[in-house]
């Protein structure tokens, strides 16, 4: 196991083995939720990986017991300006379009909590695996919903994001994926309820590819690594490519 040691990382913990880079989420006391310094950090690791040729499949994931991602730091948002509000939504959305178009396969490895930009993070990855623990969800419309519906942590005050004319949404990519995942009328449903699913109801929709025992969740994800890992990394970066462009492979190239 080697560290990606070029580089000191705050929020991260970055590991590769046989061929496997393990990102790792790592606020646990935040419930491992985002900050621009994070959104960064991801950035560099993104395009480290896309570079390096002993890497085959990424697996993001969160530490410690509680969540993968809670999505946005709600401690760092509360003192953004208007101007610095929209320019973390574009910073949120670009550095997750960034793990979207990695040439290699990513696998997000949720347990506990993905809510609002957790998971839309999570979305970007190539599939979803989850333990019997996830609790999934884009709840962004609550913060701003009436009791009982608005989350006990915003103490019926206003959410920050809510502009004082028009409207918001989740703006880190979740209402452009999160359709393709599950289909339009059940992301209307989600989206407009602002519920978290858990790992049962998220794999007969199709949100998650699969559901583990949490005490096996560890394992069963690096199985599933390491069988990718095992692929040809150019044949993996090839497959990606046609089934995200909705290429057909025609005949091949000439040697």
């Amino acid at each position: 196991m080697r560290k990606m040691e070029n580089m000191a990382y705050e929020s991260l913990d970055v590991r590769i083995e046989d061929r496997i880079a393990w990102i790792t989420l790592n606020r646990p006391d935040k419930l491992n939720a985002l900050t621009p310094d994070g959104m960064h950090e991801l950035r560099r690791v993104f395009t480290e990986l896309d570079d390096d040729e002993d890497v085959c499949v990424a697996v993001l994931r969160g530490a410690g017991e509680r969540a993968f991602c809670a999505g946005m730091d709600v401690k760092w948002s509360e003192g953004l300006t208007p101007a610095e509000r929209i320019e973390q939504g574009r910073l949120g959305e670009k550095t997750f379009a960034m793990m979207e178009r990695l040439s290699i396969p990513v696998i997000a490895a949720v347990h506990g909590y993905a809510v609002g930009g957790g998971l839309e993070l999570a979305l970007a990855a190539d599939f979803i695996v989850a333990s019997d623990n996830a609790k999934l969800g884009l709840v962004e419309i609550t913060l701003s919903a009436r009791p009982p519906y608005q989350p006990k942590f915003m103490n019926g005050e206003p959410d920050p994001d809510q502009p004082a004319f028009g409207g918001s949404a989740p703006g880190w990519g979740g209402v452009k994926r999160l359709p393709k995942r599950v289909g339009k009328a059940i992301a209307k449903e989600m989206l407009f309820t602002g519920i978290r699913l858990d790992a049962d109801r998220a794999l007969r929709l199709g949100l998650v590819n699969n559901v583990f025992p949490a005490e096996e969740f560890d394992k069963e994800v690096a199985a599933l690594a390491e069988r990718i890992a095992a692929m040809n990394r150019y044949n993996l970066r090839l497959v990606k490519e046609l089934v995200d462009n909705e290429y057909d492979w025609i005949e091949p190239h000439p040697s």
